[in-house]
């Protein structure tokens, strides 16, 4: 799903710059982004439903937007990046027609114009036409992802298909059949994979990829992963190099070395090439607990408040999202917001005042916190949402007491959910 994706993408521009501006695309290049700041001369977004994307964001150098400008009857230039997204849009839309999309764009912008990227499975796209350039950003949602969002037995049938049958209980495995199984399954599901690179001064930095293709090179086995060691600040390993891997599977971590081969092109259409490196395959896989603290699912509405903090002072920033509690531990929480771009305030690291709404309580729980994730994701078929990852920290006044509530809610259910397996299994 993840290529077919990136392919419709590509072909979308290409049709939208011959349908628009009668231009052929004579190079192309595809590149992953990393976390942080990307900033754009102008730009068109445009939002996607009914489709395995959310937001794409397209924009083009000068030169072609003079183009543009002299193809609308104003000769402006957002007018002429409207009329080329809107073409753009709509051939999205037809290779997508048997999901029954949806789309709309919100209005250009121009001046330099930032955008916030979480670098997971972010890919940038620049098309060069010879009298000008369209570039367009978008993150493509993997099936692991979109599969939780739906809701669906995806995973479940997955892991039951390809994992052990007791890998949810043990610390690992490494037979060879087991290791073919696992592969596949990272294959099947296009698991995010995060590898620990090396970046030569004895410290590492952390890449993101996923499987792409497995097979046979040289008469030995080779794994194919769509990443990039092309920045040396972000790690470049040498060949034959041992990269830290990691997959998270629910609540598990499944933890394995791979050997670094070289890099590596994989063609998504001709002309077009994905950013990838080979590796050996993995000779064992170690099963871990993901966070410090177990989370739990609440089975009841927990609102939540959360409020920016001053890195500074310790006073409020004043800005405030409202969301749900998806899931809750000892030391942090996942809480779903409505879809709405967060501002940089809500990013990583950040720090906020968290707010709960129990409903067995009058008053609201507050806690400080650190932002650990904030992701934008798949919340169904048509929908998304915002995801934070949150960190309690202690500090001075109520939050010990807030610690100690929370603490035993969660024992409290896990408590029960122990005793509904346990009637289950009486049964």
């Amino acid at each position: 799903m993840l290529l077919e994706t990136l392919t419709a993408l590509n072909q979308a521009g290409t049709e939208a710059l011959l349908t628009t501006c009668k231009l052929n695309v004579t190079s192309r290049e595809v590149s992953l982004v990393r976390e942080g700041r990307r900033s754009y001369p102008s730009l068109v977004t445009l939002r996607v439903k009914g489709a395995p994307l959310q937001l794409v964001h397209l924009g083009c150098d000068e030169q072609l937007l003079e183009k543009l400008s002299a193809r609308t009857e104003d000769g402006s230039d957002t007018a002429g990046l409207d009329l080329l997204a809107g073409s753009f849009l709509s051939c999205l839309l037809d290779n997508f027609d048997d999901r029954n999309p949806r789309g709309d764009m919100e209005p250009c912008e121009t001046g330099s114009v930032t955008l916030h990227t979480r670098g997971l499975r972010t890919f940038q796209f620049r098309l060069d036409t010879g009298q000008g350039q369209l570039f367009f950003l978008a993150e493509a949602p993997s099936r692991a992802e979109m599969a939780i969002a739906k809701g669906s037995d995806f995973l479940t049938s997955m892991e039951s298909i390809y994992l052990p049958d007791n890998w949810l209980g043990s610390q690992g495995f490494d037979d060879s059949e087991a290791m073919d199984n696992f592969v596949a399954f990272l294959r099947k599901t296009e698991s995010d994979i995060y590898l620990e690179t090396p970046t030569g001064d004895g410290t590492a930095t952390m890449n993101s990829g996923f499987l792409v293709q497995s097979r046979e090179l040289g008469g030995r086995p080779v794994l194919i992963l769509v990443t990039d060691f092309t920045e040396p600040a972000s790690g470049v390993p040498a060949p034959g190099s041992i990269i830290k891997a990691s997959v998270g599977v629910g609540d598990r971590s499944m933890d394995f070395d791979l050997h670094y081969l070289a890099p590596l092109a994989h063609e998504l259409t001709p002309g077009t090439e994905l950013p990838c490196a080979m590796f050996s395959p993995p000779s064992a896989v170690t099963i871990s607990q993901r966070r410090r603290a177990f989370r739990v699912p609440l089975s009841q509405e927990v609102e939540v408040e959360l409020e920016s903090v001053s890195q500074g002072s310790g006073a409020s920033a004043g800005e405030i999202i409202l969301g749900q509690l998806a899931d809750l531990s000892f030391s942090g929480a996942r809480i779903i917001a409505d879809h709405s771009r967060l501002c940089s305030c809500f990013q990583k690291d950040g720090r906020v005042i968290c707010r709960m709404n129990f409903p067995d309580r009058d008053d609201s729980l507050e806690v400080m916190g650190v932002i650990r994730r904030s992701t934008a994701g798949p919340a169904g078929r048509n929908d998304w949402q915002d995801e934070i990852g949150l960190e309690f920290l202690i500090s001075p006044g109520g939050d010990r007491t807030a610690l100690d509530y929370i603490r035993q809610f969660v024992l409290g259910l896990q408590r029960s959910k122990l005793a509904q397996r346990l009637q289950v299994t009486g049964t």
